[in-house]
């Protein structure tokens, strides 16, 4: 039996990672966990963003999540890469995955074709103590702008077991029916996930509350129509900060968090 909290996910970095950036001039302390724990979801992807980690130190934090993922952006170019996730899955059985954060903007930068990608799936199945499956993130306005480019596109999100999709500005929310069909019909046979943003990064201001809640309440209902199987809140970096989507996403989980799905 699972509940809706359990289908949700926490898109972690390091604690103050984000103070003093994306027009927040507030500065916060809240963990990883922290941020699951406070938004009511039982499982976390861990995206460092630049910052040198202790790996081990923070998965054993992460020890009474149901689920865990690492950032492995670089494993496709440097197959050392994708070795610590591997070691580190044989100690924490809960760690169950990689994730390519912003994937579109490091293929500009780095031109690896899909085999590579394909290669790291591989490892990531057969070489870890269990198969541990590959994510990618993907902007809304990275596809279904130019059919050619979808086309181009597609034998990488083939190589993928999964794709996140996310709307990195609120204000395109208004498209989001028409990119979600787009997307799906890209992820033919691809698991998917939709991720919410609870503070607007793209517009460098807080997210409002009436969008908070509707992502919630149409995300929620993919998930229970089986079309997408988790929903990914961004992030414990600002959810100490009195922002308004945060209560109203700390509110609807106490609601609803423990219904069946």
């Amino acid at each position: 039996m699972a509940h809706l909290r359990d289908r949700f996910w926490i898109w972690g970095h390091p604690e103050g990672r984000y103070n003093h950036e994306y027009g927040n001039e507030q500065e916060s302390r809240m963990t990883p966990l922290e941020g699951a724990l406070y938004m009511g979801a039982r499982n976390l992807f861990m995206v460092p963003v630049g910052v040198n980690v202790n790996v081990r130190q923070y998965n054993k934090s992460f020890t009474p999540l149901k689920s865990v993922g690492w950032a492995i952006d670089n494993a496709a170019a440097d197959p050392a890469a994708l070795n610590q996730l591997i070691e580190q899955a044989k100690d924490f059985p809960n760690i169950s995955c990689g994730v390519f954060d912003d994937f579109v903007g490091y293929l500009a930068k780095h031109p690896i074709p899909p085999e590579r990608f394909l290669a790291v799936r591989e490892r990531m199945h057969t070489e870890a103590v269990r198969p541990l499956s590959m994510w990618m993130v993907l902007y809304t306005h990275e596809f279904g702008v130019d059919a050619a480019q979808d086309a181009a596109f597609q034998p990488y999100i083939d190589a993928f077991d999964g794709v996140i999709m996310w709307t990195w500005e609120e204000r395109h929310l208004d498209q989001f029916e028409e990119k979600y069909a787009r997307f799906k019909e890209l992820t033919k046979n691809r698991r998917r996930m939709l991720g919410l943003y609870l503070y607007n990064f793209g517009e460098c201001r807080p997210a409002t509350a009436e969008a908070a809640r509707w992502q919630l309440e149409r995300y929620t209902q993919l998930l229970r129509a089986g079309e997408i199987e988790g929903i990914v809140l961004h992030t414990n970096t600002m959810a100490d900060l009195d922002h308004p989507a945060y209560d109203v996403e700390t509110a609807w989980m106490r609601e609803h968090g423990d219904e069946i799905i």
